[in-house]
């Protein structure tokens, strides 16, 4: 191109080459969607004479539009990627990785970073992508060093500590939060520190700071009702609550508020206790439900709220509106921002002299951290913390507020505070849909600035006129809003939840507009006004609000709608993830290729590519026993644990549940010893109607399902003739057995302890093994049992409790 002019290209523009005549021509554009459509508009008669050549275009338009995203400074977005990835390998190691290894691997990365970030670009971003995995999974060590003490099996005993914080239910019952100084009768030897305890009979509450004392029963923290499902002993252990549990009678207040010593400490009581205060006024001024979600707004105490009310929120997508996030946080210090904006620019001498934007950037920070210090600080609120100050801080610097790189920060920064938080819903919801709104509103502003040469649409005219298109866009943004957060936070709600809010979008368009413009306005203005005693009314406007939004969930959720997508496996969330991150982050067309993965993800999760689900499914404490058949969900408990079971139930999206046949022959004189014979009979039952558990009284129970013989029992009596007759046993007792001899799968409280709960899925029969006889007596070789268990191999701080030994005071560890 000897003939070419010489041109100063700016940094960030795409050259477009047409090489069709001999002298080829450069053509220089600025914008990088604008210059990949002018390559392909060149490029397509010689496609047409080349076909051969399609491929090798096809890499190079890739290689452009790579280019371009790589000018656009989009690597840094990635380093918030890689940290979460970190801190998330970290947690699903089945030990913990050792600090050194951690350390060095972050110092060698970031070396390796440096050396070659002059020379080898590619190779210094993969260095520093290393770099932040490494940070991910040590600020995640430093966490998990901090963590609570897990009470190791449930005891009764009696307890004495100083109440750090009370909750009031809609029935006026005390929920404590107890900091532990003591326990007797029996002494536990590895108390935790802090427990949370319910006390159900009527009596003054102690306050907080007293000492309080009372008999309480103290439950361990359980773990995940099945495997993949949600472990509450993980949360349980950052949250630093080591037991729950409830007082058998009214506690007592056995010594006078004590002492604070610590300026920390003695504020954080006071926070509590001004929480206390602020949540009795709310319920005061507004009883029922609408009191209750107040509270939850003002304060996240959400137990005066009714679980019909929740179930209806869940159901139609609005329960996002209990939790303290960064749309409360967003509307309270947004509506101060521009208050304090319209009230100074009444003085324009104000406004010409001073830097009135800024003055309302602080109003709103500092309304901000009140919000986040009176509502408890729970991660989300912290989340939703950080995200706004970045962002106001912005403000203050002269700098765009709301952009891709500030939701990095605020990712970074709460990865590195509590990194546990990223395997939780709450931080991937939060920051799914915060990313999802900034693309899409980014994508529709490009849209509109290329066809901004076209007709102008927008209505003129009369006042009445331009009101109707200001209420109509606000609508359509309302709805592309719903929309689009609905999308990204329905990706990780279906892997939490189970579930898909189909009317969604519909009870959001309803209800958003109430909670924007009225509750909480209303609230903030409550909330200002309490110190002087005018809150009541409002409380009272925000009450009306409330009562919106109950009748709109309600309404919508007599629609129907509510999706029961199932148990979605790991590894296909995580596909979508990957795919749901390139099409935020990227802005050229590279960022479909995040579409395909989701797509691909949602084929995985559907028939008949999706895995099986279980056929057994078996409880960490054993004494609850679930069987998948094609008629639902069998259990061998008439009124099984609700906990457990509707979990269960909806990870098997929604199955029936079909309780137990109890067969009078087979049940026993009170007092009277069972036998082999009530296995007999009861397993001669079972066959002639599969897949449902046949039970003598409570306790010994039998199953023929899949081709399994399958015994449930609490009778150590019963193991040795179970095991003669049955494939599978289950012993929902501690005992010493660790196998049985006839080659009968046998599974004990004791063997669950440190497993978890378990799902089983019978595949075929191994004729190898010896024969199992039941029912009219007939021989067949024994079935294969593919066992998945909750938390087998797992020794890590949240489940070294199931180890320990409180007879002997030490931890017996495998191996």
């Amino acid at each position: 191109m000897t003939q070419a002019k010489r041109e100063q290209f700016e940094p960030g523009s795409v050259v477009v080459i047409e090489a069709e005549k001999p002298l080829a021509r450069a053509h220089v554009i600025h914008d990088a969607p604008l210059a990949l459509r002018h390559a392909r508009r060149l490029s397509a008669p010689q496609q047409v004479r080349h076909g051969g050549r399609g491929l090798v275009r096809l890499r190079q338009a890739i290689a452009t539009a790579a280019a371009a995203e790589r000018e656009q400074g989009l690597a840094f977005l990635f380093v918030p990627v890689a940290m979460g990835a970190g801190a998330g390998l970290f947690y699903m190691a089945p030990a913990d990785p050792p600090l050194v290894v951690l350390a060095v691997g972050l110092v060698v990365a970031l070396l390796f970073a440096v050396l070659t970030r002059e020379n080898h670009v590619a190779a210094a971003r993969c260095a520093g992508y290393a770099a932040a995995l490494f940070a991910g999974a040590l600020a995640s060590a430093v966490e998990v060093h901090n963590g609570a003490i897990l009470l190791d099996s449930d005891v009764t005993t009696t307890i004495t500590g100083t109440v750090e914080a009370r909750e009031f239910d809609a029935d006026g019952r005390v929920r404590y939060l107890v900091r532990l100084t003591s326990t007797t009768e029996p002494e536990i030897r590895r108390p935790p520190l802090r427990v949370r305890l319910a006390a159900r009979s009527r009596h003054e509450p102690v306050p907080v700071g007293a000492v309080i004392s009372g008999r309480a029963r103290l439950s361990a923290p359980s773990g995940p009702v099945m495997p993949g499902g949600y472990d509450f002993a993980f949360r349980a252990f950052f949250d630093g609550i080591g037991a729950q549990g409830f007082f058998y009678r009214a506690p007592v207040q056995s010594g006078p508020p004590e002492t604070v010593d610590g300026w920390f400490r003695s504020a954080r009581l006071g926070l509590r206790s001004t929480r206390e205060h602020i949540s009795a006024r709310i319920r005061d001024v507004l009883p029922g439900d609408p009191g209750g979600i107040a509270a939850a707004l003002a304060v996240s105490d959400r137990r005066g709220i009714s679980e019909p009310v929740v179930d209806a929120l869940r159901a139609t997508g609005l329960a996002h509106i209990l939790a303290i996030s960064g749309l409360h946080m967003a509307l309270a210090a947004g509506t101060l921002y521009i208050g304090i904006r319209k009230a100074l620019a009444v003085f324009p001498v104000l406004v010409e002299a001073l830097p009135v934007k800024k003055f309302a950037a602080i109003g709103a920070l500092m309304t901000a951290t009140a919000y986040l210090l009176i509502s408890g600080g729970s991660v989300a609120t912290q989340r939703a913390w950080v995200m706004l100050a970045i962002m106001l801080i912005a403000v203050l610097a002269d700098r765009p507020a709301l952009t891709m790189r500030n939701v990095a920060l605020a990712a970074i920064a709460i990865i590195l505070i509590s990194p546990s938080a990223v395997v939780g819903p709450g931080f991937q919801m939060s920051f799914a849909a915060t990313a999802a709104l900034i693309s899409a509103y980014a994508a529709i502003a490009m849209r509109a600035r290329h066809e901004s040469a076209g007709p102008d649409i927008r209505l003129s005219g009369s006042a009445p006129r331009r009101w109707l298109a200001t209420a109509a866009k606000a609508l359509i943004g309302l709805a592309i809003t719903s929309l689009v957060a609905g999308f990204a936070t329905g990706l990780f709600s279906a892997h939490h939840f189970h579930r898909v809010a189909g009317n969604g979008l519909l009870a959001n368009l309803m209800a958003m507009p109430l909670v924007t413009f009225v509750i909480m306005p209303a609230g903030l203005l409550a909330m200002l006004l309490m110190p002087f005693g005018l809150d009541a009314w409002p409380l009272l406007v925000m009450g009306q609000g409330l009562e919106g939004v109950i009748a709109t969930a309600n309404y919508v959720h007599s629609l129907g709608g509510d999706f029961n997508v199932g148990q979605i496996p790991l590894m296909t969330t995580l596909l979508a993830g990957a795919g749901f991150v390139i099409l935020v982050f990227l802005r050229s067309r590279l960022r479909l290729a995040g579409l395909a993965l989701i797509g691909l993800s949602a084929m995985c999760a559907l028939p008949p590519v999706a895995p099986h689900g279980p056929d057994i499914l078996v409880s960490e404490s054993g004494d609850l026993v679930g069987l998948a058949g094609p008629a639902g969900l069998a259990s061998n408990a008439a009124r099984p644990n609700d906990f457990v079971f509707g979990q269960w139930r909806t990870a098997l999206r929604a199955a029936p549940h079909l309780p137990p046949v109890v067969v009078p022959e087979a049940e026993v004189a009170p007092g009277a010893a069972r036998d082999s014979g009530t296995l007999d009979r009861l397993l001669a039952s079972a066959a002639s109607q599969p897949s449902r558990f046949h039970c003598a009284g409570r306790g010994v129970c039998a199953a023929i399902h899949a081709g399994a013989a399958i015994v449930a029992i609490d009778d150590a009596a019963l193991i040795g003739a179970a095991c003669d007759r049955a494939d599978l046993v289950i012993v929902a007792i501690p005992v010493y057995l660790g196998a049985c001899r006839s080659g009968a799968t046998l599974v004990t409280s004791r063997s669950l302890r440190r497993s978890g709960a378990l799902a089983i899925t019978v595949g075929g029969h191994d004729r190898s093994t010896a024969t199992s006889q039941y029912g009219a007596g007939g021989q067949q070789a024994r079935p294969v049992f593919r066992i998945n268990a909750a938390l087998q191999g797992v020794i890590r701080p949240w489940t070294i409790q199931r180890y320990y030994d409180w007879r002997t005071g030490r931890f017996d560890l495998p191996g």
